[in-house]
């Protein structure tokens, strides 16, 4: 079944990019973590979940949740973790037997079915790949992390073979070739070759599992339930800026980098540029969306109103007339950080300039107002 032209602008016109972004910057900050050359030198709390670090496993299954989900199963599709069950609620190391009958021997067995999987991803031996004995959704979600060119990001064995079957795509005898198939299917369409691994299995998703092309994962921004007046205390503006700016300026420059290396172009990311410094320019940081294709990054700290009925941000006129602009507009984000209970910055969303203005309120904060006064004496 070939992809219907009409159906693939559809979605692009009702896709968020923030989804997409932000699974390439969680892969790529995955990757910084534990490149494929640290893998055979991990250590058993590297590993496992549990002990409430960024830890392989928690990375695999919850800080990369926006590139690919496999939770809902136990912890023992690890094939070993740290943790309590029902029956005994002392924190302890865990395992399944098939792995090993002590902890070390069942870690030793659990690292070399991982070392075997990425070699077996690599070379695309797919009967290899299903015999391995790691479970199904966190197999499939190692391979689209290390090997996205190889394997699409889906876990479920199920939505992995309906997807597949729907597309006319012949049935196969291993779960893992369907997920290299479907992105064969992905390159060979002139319109999808060009889209992330995210985009597409958000497109295959909303066309043969939800049937509804209109639906797409998403951060929603919306105006205002009600417009909101209020006095604006400018020395308040000023010591917010100071303090959590750069902060927010640098949370959101290791997001971008681990987006580029997310996306594959690492190559850029020694080519991003500093524009803080030239307030001229109308934004932050240059970057890039693509080989070529330039990214204007304004980087701004979300917080809530004093009433606490919306999230708000402030804006120059500068950054306004220059995100607007025809020259511009089609290249200008805002890289809105937020911030949690702690004081630290928490997550980002990434929001083009001209369509997060068509969902948003904009009124007027301050102006600067110039003169000169004549020598009277």
């Amino acid at each position: 079944m070939s992809l219907c032209s009409t159906e693939l602008d559809i979605f692009t016109q009702k896709f968020d990019t923030t989804y997409e972004d932000k699974a390439l910057s969680v892969r790529g900050q995955f990757l910084c973590s534990y490149p494929l050359n640290k893998l055979k030198n991990i250590t058993l709390d590297e590993y496992v979940i549990g002990k409430g670090t960024a830890s392989f496993c928690a990375c695999v299954e919850a800080k990369t949740k926006a590139w690919a989900n496999m939770q809902g199963a136990t912890a023992n599709k690890f094939g070993i973790y740290f943790g309590k069950t029902k029956s005994d609620p002392t924190m302890k190391y865990r395992f399944t037997q098939k792995f090993g009958k002590t902890k070390n021997e069942a870690f030793n067995g659990v690292k070399d079915a991982l070392l075997d999987l990425i070699e077996a991803g690599r070379s695309k031996s797919f009967s290899e790949i299903d015999d391995n004995p790691l479970s199904q959704m966190f197999k499939a979600k190692i391979l689209s992390l290390y090997f996205p060119e190889l394997y699409l990001n889906i876990c479920s064995s199920e939505h992995l073979k309906k997807i597949a079957l729907d597309m006319k795509i012949p049935e196969q005898q291993f779960v893992s070739e369907y997920q290299h198939l479907l992105v064969e299917r992905k390159m060979a369409n002139t319109i999808t070759k060009k889209w992330s691994n995210p985009k597409f299995m958000s497109f295959l998703y909303a066309k043969f599992i939800r049937g509804d092309l209109n639906t797409t994962p998403s951060a929603a921004v919306k105006k205002p339930r009600q417009q909101v007046r209020q006095r604006v205390n400018f020395e308040d503006i000023a010591a917010n800026r100071d303090a959590i700016g750069k902060v927010s300026e640098e949370f959101a420059i290791e997001w971008e980098r681990n987006r580029l290396i997310g996306l594959g172009y690492q190559e850029l990311v020694a080519k991003i540029e500093d524009r803080r410094d030239i307030p001229s320019y109308g934004y932050d940081y240059l970057s890039f969306s693509a080989p070529g294709q330039e990214r204007y990054i304004e980087v701004k700290s979300v917080g809530r109103d004093r009433k606490g009925n919306c999230y708000r941000f402030y804006l120059s006129e500068n950054e306004l007339s220059t995100s607007n602009s025809d020259e511009n507009c089609n290249q200008y984000y805002f890289y809105l950080v937020l911030f949690g209970k702690d004081g630290k910055p928490c997550d980002l969303l990434a929001r083009h300039a001209k369509e997060f203005y068509t969902s948003s309120e904009i009124s007027p904060c301050a102006y600067v107002v110039r003169f000169d006064l004549e020598d009277r004496s």
